[in-house]
């Protein structure tokens, strides 16, 4: 699912991607832009696009298996579970049968578009819109209200995944973050940002009992999950520009033309990279290594120290501002095998590996 677990970590733990001279092998094309992170289980990837298709592809030789006609876009990473994948396409949520590509059932109760559906349980579902948490179930697709974030009508935006941990989802809105309880369907507690900034353009993550998120002006928070009070807050930052990951003693999270680690229990800075303009995708972690995708350049660097490996360039021939912005990445990058598996937005999925 989006941010590779529950509590949004974007740590993928114990895999091994490609580290130096990384080029593309293969690449899959679709008929409109791509925008999510492919998932892939057993072999095959599982992605949608604009186009309005679903795609199983084979991970190995970049050959379809099946595609369904959707008639919605299917531009969000999906979520898998139990033989069966959730999308999110344009005012509904729906299910496909991994194996044939056969819609299961399509749900369009919810309030405005929906963002990444994830799944928190072997029935259950949870998914956010402008306003709302829902509850989704897997087998039918019938929604529930958990909780309406922002019943006054002059505000919008929440933060497009919740981290959740023990039932608890952890999620931005407007200039709060709140502390959901999904079974409840009531507020735990709510952190206000003091300066009004921004929260709900990040998705935050959870771990080592913090909530980490930044705001809109540059400021960087870990609440505390049991009381909602603010643990440290980091200022030296221009934006911040992507969701956090985080991985064992760091947090991660783009800012500005550079991606920066901060020690995850108190703060401090362990390192900053100088990466280009507006690294906004979500970093991923792997083993001692942090892949980041910014604009067209995706990056492989020392998890530890920031010290760039390799990097790939998508559209290194063309000479057009306008063209080189349709090969950009706006989703972070799936690794299996040794193998990177990344969208661009010129309608195409990319198979890369160290040669």
């Amino acid at each position: 699912m989006y941010g590779v677990d529950l509590a949004n970590t974007g740590h993928q733990a114990n895999v091994r991607g490609p580290t130096e001279d990384i080029d593309v092998e293969w690449t899959f094309e679709t008929e409109d832009s791509l925008a999510a992170t492919p998932i892939i289980v057993d072999g095959i990837l599982y992605v949608g696009s604009q186009d309005e298709h679903f795609y199983a592809i084979d991970a190995e030789s970049g050959n379809k298996e099946w595609s369904v006609d959707l008639g919605t876009s299917a531009r969000r990473t999906p979520a898998f579970a139990d033989g069966n994948i959730y999308v999110s396409g344009s005012r509904e949520l729906l299910s496909i049968d991994a194996e044939t590509g056969a819609v299961r059932w399509r749900e369009d109760g919810t309030n405005s578009n929906p963002y990444y559906p994830l799944v928190v349980d072997e029935a259950t579902g949870i998914v956010t819109d402008d306003e709302y948490i829902w509850r989704f179930d897997l087998e039918t697709g019938s929604l529930e209200q958990v909780i309406d974030l922002l019943p006054d009508p002059f505000e919008m935006g929440v933060s497009e995944a919740p981290a959740i941990a023990d039932g608890i989802a952890y999620v931005g809105y407007e200039d709060r973050l709140g502390a959901i309880d999904l079974e409840a369907g009531e507020q735990v507690w709510e952190f206000e940002n003091e300066a009004g900034e921004i929260f709900h353009h990040i998705s935050p993550a959870v771990a080592n009992g913090l909530v980490y998120i930044g705001d809109v002006d540059g400021n960087f928070y870990a609440i505390n999950t049991e009381s909602g009070d603010l643990e440290w807050k980091y200022t030296d930052v221009t934006e911040v520009a992507s969701s956090p990951s985080v991985a064992d003693e760091f947090v991660y999270f783009g800012d500005g033309d550079r991606a920066i680690a901060l020690d995850s229990i108190d703060g401090s800075k362990e390192w900053n990279a100088d990466v280009g303009p507006t690294p906004d995708v979500k970093p991923i972690v792997t083993d001692e290594k942090l892949y980041l995708a910014v604009h067209r350049f995706l990056y492989v660097v020392k998890a530890k120290t920031g010290e760039e490996l390799c990097s790939h360039e998508f559209g290194s021939d063309t000479g057009s501002p306008h063209t080189d912005t349709n090969h950009a990445m706006q989703a972070p990058p799936a690794i299996v095998n040794g193998a990177l598996y990344v969208t661009t937005s010129n309608n195409t999925l990319h198979k890369l590996k160290s040669v």
